[in-house]
């Protein structure tokens, strides 16, 4: 019998596969390490960048409120009456709640006047800057004209200090003969008031308004009067036994009425005359409200109104 030889070639590419094998395996982990040595590197470099970077000097970034708003100041005292140039004022930061009506805009108010005087780094506003200047002329009506009376100051006026300018008001007039009091007499109704003295205040809102004379002493009111009208009050006002008075109106109000003169030697002796003549008017005031109430009702169903703002009074 023949004997048979090995299977050398198999043998052999066993062995080959295996070296092979161990051959790729050897070049992967070499392979691997260095990517792993790569990353390692780049990792190392990056931080060493990130520290440098930190030793840097760093810069300080500061964020602007977001409750501040550039505001107009002053930047060199302006007079009354000067017109407003860029030359006048520069922006600084102000808080929001600060000067809420401060000028932030040169376009508001670049052409308009100092209605008072500035002076140097004040905030600019609507009670230091105006479109034009507040002069009394211009706030007289065409053919009327404007005229001062001493009126009676009782305790700020004899309403109580509540007119202010662009109120209606009716004038009383008493005679004083020998210092006695005759009679108190409506001379003229519906008068508008262009100025009224307000009390020495200065505040963000009021500057230097013309104090108020001490009870007793009459305070200088000017009003919107005809040429007819100014005659007459001229005349009365240069009896010495004679003052003025005023008494306040409704705006709504524009009616005139009929009174008689309170005499009073008609009166004083007879107490319930007073009672009388005073029951008598309450029906004519309730006619002049009926007839204002009705006339709003017209308006509103037309979808207009007359109505004036109330502006605040003066305070004491």
């Amino acid at each position: 019998m023949k004997k048979k030889s090995p299977p050398y070639a198999i043998i052999v590419a066993v062995v080959l596969g295996v070296v092979t094998i161990a051959l790729f395996w050897h070049w992967k982990t070499v392979q691997d390490q260095k990517s792993a040595d790569a990353i390692t590197q780049a990792t190392a470099d990056l931080q060493k960048q990130i520290d440098d970077l930190k030793a840097q000097k760093q810069v300080t970034v500061q964020e602007t409120p977001t409750n501040m708003r550039n505001v107009l100041y002053a930047t060199q005292p302006v007079d009354a009456g000067v017109k407003i140039s860029p030359a006048f004022f520069e922006k600084h930061e102000t808080p929001t709640d600060v000067l809420p009506d401060a000028y932030t805009d040169q376009s508001d108010i670049v052409g308009f006047y100092a209605i008072r005087r500035i002076e140097k780094g004040d905030p600019l506003t609507p009670r230091n800057i105006g479109k034009s200047l507040p002069y009394m002329s211009q706030r007289i009506s065409p053919g009327m004209r404007a005229i001062s009376l001493p009126v009676f100051n009782a305790e700020y006026n004899d309403t109580g200090g509540f007119v202010v300018d662009g109120d209606r008001v009716d004038l009383l007039y008493t005679t004083s003969p020998g210092g006695i009091v005759d009679q108190t007499q409506l001379v003229m109704q519906n008068l508008s008031v262009l100025y009224v003295p307000g009390s020495q205040i200065k505040t963000e809102k009021t500057d230097g308004l013309v104090p108020i004379p001490t009870p007793g002493e009459p305070i200088s009111v000017t009003f919107e009067v005809t040429p007819e009208q100014a005659q007459a009050l001229v005349l009365m006002s240069q009896e010495k036994d004679g003052k003025f008075s005023m008494i306040l109106r409704a705006r709504k109000d524009q009616s005139e009425i009929k009174v008689k003169p309170f005499v009073a030697s008609d009166y004083f002796d007879n107490f319930q005359k007073v009672q009388r003549m005073t029951d008598k008017s309450i029906p004519k005031v309730e006619a002049i409200a009926a007839k204002i109430e009705e006339e709003e009702k017209i308006q509103a169903a037309q979808g207009t109104t007359n109505e004036t703002p109330n502006p605040t009074p003066p305070s004491p």
